[in-house]
């Protein structure tokens, strides 16, 4: 008697902090608020005054977006362009908002007008970049696998991120997993099938739902490309293009971001430094079979040129990111990078370089490992680094070993980089730590190149 007494008590007792939240049925029916999290929210390229936000909506409502400041200010929102494809549920509305000011509070309110109500369906805020700056502290992370075997690691990683409060994130490639063969065959995969595994892998990752948004500047590798060691001849790359730019794209920000008319390569320039995501999949050319190599195997030669003369244009301290690597370190015929499948383009790219005075690091993914390379002088004109950061959450090996690797600057846990970059007198500085679901890092590195 007494064990069916307590046992109801005790249950009573433990649900008691949920009784205050309990709501009935047409309190539930007839709310207004829907709280934050529920839709997929990208803060995109973002300047000093100005956010691009792109907004996975249901493809039969008309949101109305409204931007305040903590004083309640309301600000222009441009809705500019709803990017979407039949026969799916969702469509991208893409925002851009202005008249912002760095170390203000915004909220973004995600309102629904329907039948004569006011609903927010969801609310996030967000924040400027200081461009103005000479330093940044980005996360830097890539390979993102919403497979099922990674469903206790996903949550904790990017809760991890979240607690380092990076002023932006940048994401290099494997951001979504397409091929994963689970939905998609590989080199099959068509506009559908990309937009389908995007929409399944951003409703599963907390990044997109974070109550804070953080800018976010992000290029591909293959499998977001849309399919394995991927290269121009994959059949749907100009839809991969339009579903990753409808996700990650904006508009053009005066002075500090641009994107090129073709794929989705880009400059950022900030911080008193430059920032070039390139793209290392739409100009390709196939790994195999080649007759004759091309000197821009893998950038193609518009592309290269670009890089080229922006780094001759200006010498600001620089960092380029790639999907694969740049340099190999050790040749391995199952590895891709720039140096092991493209060598005439690595020769022209260290020849190039070795040509100006601007101090460039290179940042890389794809590996399922980081590391930190120390590329000697010989080869670019000056001694600078490589970061490899990956994987966030991904099939991981054993890994090899690495000539050029800086002495146990490597992890095969599941990491993201958190690094500052100053521009330090003309020289490029940074701190780079490797995080995960430690409390502490997994290594950390200082390191200065000059020219």
């Amino acid at each position: 008697m007494l064990k069916s007494f307590l046992l109801p008590l005790l249950l009573l007792t433990l649900g008691c902090s949920h009784a205050a939240v309990y709501k009935s049925s047409k309190e539930v029916s007839k709310s207004k608020d829907f709280g934050s999290g529920k839709l997929v929210i990208v803060q995109g390229p973002t300047s000093n005054d100005a956010a691009n936000i792109n907004i996975l909506s249901p493809r039969l409502k008309n949101y109305i977006y409204e931007v305040t400041d903590t004083a309640g200010k309301t600000y222009k929102v441009e809705q500019y362009e709803t990017v979407k494809q039949e026969p799916l549920h969702w469509k991208v509305d893409k925002i851009l908002v202005t008249g912002l000011t760095p170390g203000m509070k915004y909220s973004l309110s995600v309102v629904d007008e329907f039948r004569g109500s006011r609903t927010i369906v969801d609310k996030r805020s967000f924040r400027a970049l200081n461009t103005e700056s000479n330093s940044v502290r980005f996360a830097y992370a890539s390979c993102m696998a919403d497979d099922y075997r990674f469903n206790d690691v996903i949550d904790p990683m990017w809760a991890s991120m979240k607690k380092q409060n990076p002023d932006m994130i940048v994401l290099n490639g494997d951001l979504v997993y397409v091929d994963s063969f689970e939905f998609v065959e590989r080199q099959k995969a068509s506009e559908l099938d990309i937009w389908m595994r995007f929409i399944d892998s951003f409703n599963r990752l907390p990044l997109y739902h974070w109550d804070e948004l953080k800018p976010i500047f992000a290029t591909w590798d293959d499998h977001d490309f849309g399919t394995n060691d991927s290269d121009r001849s994959f059949v749907s790359k100009q839809g991969a293009r339009r579903v990753f730019l409808a996700f990650f794209g904006g508009k053009n920000l005066a002075g500090v971001y641009k994107l090129e008319d073709e794929s989705v390569y880009f400059t950022m320039s900030a911080f008193k430094q430059k920032f070039y995501f390139m793209d290392d999949r739409y100009f390709r050319q196939p790994n195999k079979n080649q007759t004759e190599q091309e000197k821009s195997a893998q950038w193609g030669e518009k592309q290269h040129k670009w890089l080229i003369e922006n780094l001759k244009a200006d010498n600001s301290p620089s960092w380029i990111f790639n999907g694969d690597q740049v340099s190999s370190g050790v040749d391995l015929s199952f590895k891709e990078s720039l140096q092991g499948n493209s060598p005439e383009h690595f020769k022209q790219l260290q020849a190039d370089i070795k040509s100006l005075s601007t101090p460039v690091v290179f940042a890389s993914g794809d590996i399922h490992f980081s590391e930190i390379m120390s590329i000697p002088a010989d080869r670019f004109g000056f001694a600078t680094y490589e970061v490899t950061s990956s994987s966030m959450h991904s099939y991981v090996g054993d890994g090899w070993e690495n000539p050029l690797r800086v002495k146990d600057m490597i992890t095969s846990e599941f990491n993201f980089m958190m690094i500052t970059s100053r521009n330090q007198k003309g020289k490029l500085s940074a701190d780079v730590e490797s995080w995960g679901m430690k409390n502490e890092p997994y290594f950390r590195y200082s390191f200065e190149v000059k020219r």
